[in-house]
């Protein structure tokens, strides 16, 4: 289950069909890395109506150049959320500077993970839009 560490209002996804990005660090695409920096890469997840529509891989810029830690944050530069399963503090408070919400998961399997994102997201979209 998810522990939302910074929730801002949710995405309509289904109804205004607005595109979300969301960023999971990982080494070989299909598990989550156990930490955010360290991942060779980050899977890039592009949600729109309540559907995985794109994905892609973006390599850590920081494991290849030393790198600030402003610049090593540029591959992640559009995206809304990052899904971890750990994140020290100082890592947090940055991405949310970025605009970027962490969500921490103790999931380890990047399908299982966005399922149960996009299926939590669509139960708070209904519970909202249709409750009396």
């Amino acid at each position: 289950m998810f522990n939302f560490v910074y929730s801002n209002l949710l995405l309509k996804l289904t109804k205004t069909g607005k595109e979300m990005k969301i960023a999971i660090p990982t080494e070989d695409g299909y598990t989550i890395n156990q930490y955010l920096t360290p991942a060779k890469g980050f899977l890039i997840s592009t949600i729109q109506f309540g559907e995985v529509v794109e994905q892609e891989m973006r390599w850590n810029l920081n494991n290849e150049i030393p790198t600030s830690e402003d610049e090593s944050y540029k591959t992640l530069v559009d995206c809304n959320k990052v899904i971890v399963r750990e994140i020290e503090l100082n890592q947090s408070d940055f991405l949310q500077l970025q605009k970027i919400d962490v969500i921490k998961t103790d999931e380890t399997i990047i399908t299982k993970v966005l399922m149960q994102y996009m299926k939590t997201v669509m139960q708070k979209e209904s519970d909202t839009c249709c409750s009396p």
